[in-house]
């Protein structure tokens, strides 16, 4: 073990009765006669485990089931309850029966590969005999559907587009999953025989705290947490680190060793970032103006098995499924269907995206159809103050600014004239067939502009998950430092709060300080993703530090100011019926994507990306373009499933404005790939309806449309020979 290993491994041992974070990765640590582990999976999808057997496991080596759990083997949640080892009757193929401890990691596949795993194929259900003719309790429904219904006609919908002069249908895919190159999920941890010690990148302490106290019955003053570093949001990796944490914990209950397990990478893809894609079918309706009279929406999609999340992804999905618009009817059906397969898992802030790509491309397509400029019918169809016109709108959704977002992105760019020029291009070689995509010297270059709208919103009123108070808390130390004591937050966010306390409070920057360390009986009760939040605990920073402004004199220091998030703010939400405001705070985006299409390689290149954003008050424009600029080289890795673009022609603004600041860090995944789409689809003159595209995506499709041509071509020599 090397000196820096043998160091950090001293400096963790020696926290006593407290949570700790460090800016360490938990792969990274060590220990002598360090044990490790890999998790025995179910071979099967559905069906009972009857047995585990291994005719000979060396010495020092351990199989640990569901059979050891020394307490509970049910992690609980908000949302309900799931096991840490599966207790027999599968769920889905690759659910966790166990874990294998041992000191070679060699020794230990070799084990996991000889291991006989017996089953019956029937599962628990199979074998209970149901009451009166009544559904087991036991079954899992097959899917969950919610339907949102608005305006005088929208039960009768087919009516208005029956009626109505302009009528756009069209079905959507998006299954974008953007890479993520972190370290994979996994834990170590120890047990001494009276103190159990974790490190691991978790998100949920005290939910972490919990499940380890229930689950090895130790007692939480006995449980020394160290946090990692980690950066993942998605839904799979806030709860399912607990249960990982928790096998890791039970192994090192029995050995009283360390014991370290870190997932592989196609672990980490199939069972904690598992993308599944989101099907809509879109039938919009305008008239003669290009005002929106109907708005229907279909959407599928799988959420896999047991999905903790289930509920506020269907929610989240209606919210965002008409996407910026008004119209006066709108009709949202979305079918959940619950399947043998792991928790479809998603960043939630990231959800929306799915919308915006069927949305966006739809709204263009009534552009295509009405001949209304695609900026222009945007902004007819998006409300702009607080009137009557927001009565038609399904969630109230109202962003100030947002037609002024629009008109800023035309101003400063020449997208008005690009895309008549290269619409006129499209049309053309419609009007001339497929011939016109051979490569000749004499042909223009095909290329294509589209644009898409969106918003990001801050703090989802309807979720179960982040029901508890949002806190925060600064104290003013006695030698005059203030210190911000908080879940871990981006250094980009550091910046902005440490500059925001030094100007309220008139103190150099050096003399604020962040605190992310926590005793055990004053922990985060919520995921970190909920404190990562700056549009709610930038204004409660702002509170405390005006708090401790106004001071009396003679206050006794340390003194410490807490504010809290006003519970009665969630009642600006109704989740049943879906009106009032969904979230805290609102940003928007307005963005443009150029291409170029070669017909010699059928590639794509993009020419220029132009974003504007309205996010409010901005804090620190540097960090705030750093942020949109690496957003946006995530989303270009993704685009593309075998492949990654790139683009240097990046042009980022922000409108000016004195609203409360705003989360703005994911407005780039709800406007680029829309407007990525719609930007090919000019040049090509075909819709493309699916995303992410692969490298001969065009390819294949120019060479249909090249194919049918022909036959077309030779059954009319046919006819007239």
């Amino acid at each position: 073990m090397s000196a820096d290993k043998t160091t950090a491994a001293k400096k963790y041992s020696s926290l006593k009765n407290r949570i700790s974070v460090k800016n360490d990765f938990y792969s990274d640590i060590a220990f002598k006669n360090m044990l490790y582990a890999i998790t025995i999976r179910s071979p099967i999808d559905r069906g009972i485990i009857t047995s585990i057997f291994q005719e000979t496991i060396p010495d020092g080596y351990y199989l640990f089931t569901a059979r050891d759990v020394p307490g509970s083997n049910m992690l609980e949640t908000p949302q309900g309850k799931i096991s840490i080892f599966s207790e027999g009757n599968v769920s889905y193929k690759g659910e966790p029966i166990g874990i294998l401890v041992g000191p070679d990691e060699r020794t230990l596949i070799q084990i996991q590969q000889s291991l006989q795993i017996n089953y019956d194929t029937n599962t628990i259900e199979d074998y209970l005999e149901p009451l009166d003719n009544e559904k087991s309790e036991l079954s899992t429904p097959s899917s969950t559907q919610k339907t949102f219904v608005r305006g005088n006609n929208a039960e009768h919908i087919e009516d208005v587009f029956s009626s109505a002069e302009y009528v756009a249908e069209h079905e959507w895919t998006y299954n974008l999953n953007t890479p993520y190159y972190r370290e994979p999920q996994g834990a170590v941890a120890h047990f001494d025989g009276e103190q159990l010690t974790v490190y691991t990148p978790t998100q949920w302490i005290s939910n972490l705290r919990n499940a380890l106290c229930k689950t090895t019955l130790i007692d939480t003053d006995n449980i020394i947490i160290n946090k990692t570093k980690s950066y993942d949001h998605t839904t799979n990796s806030i709860w399912y680190n607990s249960i990982i944490s928790c096998q890791v914990a039970i192994a090192a209950y029995h050995t009283k060793s360390y014991v370290k397990l870190v997932y592989t990478r196609p672990e980490q893809e199939t069972f904690i970032d598992c993308m599944m894609p989101v099907h809509f079918n879109y039938k919009t309706a305008a008239d003669k103006d290009g005002h929106l009279l109907a708005i229907k929406a279909d959407i599928d999609l799988d959420t896999g098995n047991n999905n903790l999340f289930a509920t506020e992804i269907i929610d989240r999905l209606v919210i965002s499924a008409a996407g910026c618009y008004s119209a006066q009817n709108i009709n949202i059906t979305v079918n959940a269907k619950h399947s043998r397969k792991p928790p479809l898992s998603i960043d939630l802030q990231l959800l929306d995206s799915a919308s915006f790509f069927a949305s966006e491309n739809q709204i263009n397509l009534m552009s295509d159809i009405s001949g209304i400029p695609p900026a222009e019918i945007r902004k007819i169809n998006m409300p702009e103050t607080d009137s009557e016109e927001l009565s038609l709108y399904p969630t109230f959704f109202f962003t100030p600014k947002s037609q002024e977002t629009i008109d800023a992105l035309i101003n400063s760019s020449s997208f008005n004239r690009k895309y008549a020029s290269y619409k006129l291009n499209s049309l053309a070689r419609i009007k001339n067939g497929a011939q016109e995509f051979i490569a000749s010297p004499n042909l223009p270059p095909l290329r294509g502009i589209g644009t898409a709208c969106g918003f990001e919103g801050s703090f989802y009123y309807g979720s179960e998950l982040y029901g508890s108070e949002q806190t925060l808390d600064v104290t003013l130390e006695e030698n005059g430092t203030i210190t911000i004591h908080c879940s871990p937050i981006s250094k980009p966010i550091q910046e902005i709060w440490t500059h925001l306390a030094s100007e309220i409070l008139g103190l150099p920057a050096s003399s604020v300080k962040i605190n992310s360390n926590f005793e055990t009986d004053n922990e985060p009760l919520l995921p970190e993703s909920a404190h990562a939040n700056i549009s709610i605990l930038t204004g409660l920073l702002k509170k405390c530090c005006e708090s401790i402004k106004r001071r009396k004199e003679g206050v006794e220091i340390p003194y410490t100011v807490k504010k809290k998030l006003n519970p009665q703010e969630k009642n600006n939400w109704n989740t049943e019926n879906y009106t009032g405001k969904p979230f805290h705070r609102s940003s928007f985006a307005v963005a443009f994507v150029e291409v170029e299409f070669d017909p010699c390689t059928f590639r794509e290149i993009i020419r220029e990306i132009n974003i504007v954003i309205n996010g409010g008050k901005i804090l620190n424009s540097v960090a705030a373009e750093n942020s949109i600029r690496l957003g946006i080289e995530k989303v270009l890795r993704s685009l593309v499933k075998d492949d990654s673009i790139e683009c240097d022609n990046i042009h980022i603004s922000f409108v000016a404005s004195d609203e409360e600041p705003a989360e703005i860090g994911k407005l780039v995944y709800q406007v680029l790939p829309a407007a990525y789409t719609e930007a090919i689809s000019q040049a090509i003159g075909k819709v493309i309806n699916k995303i992410p595209i692969t490298t001969d995506t065009l390819y294949n499709i120019i060479k249909t449309e090249y194919k049918a041509e022909n036959e077309e071509q030779e059954h009319a020599d046919s006819i007239k020979s």
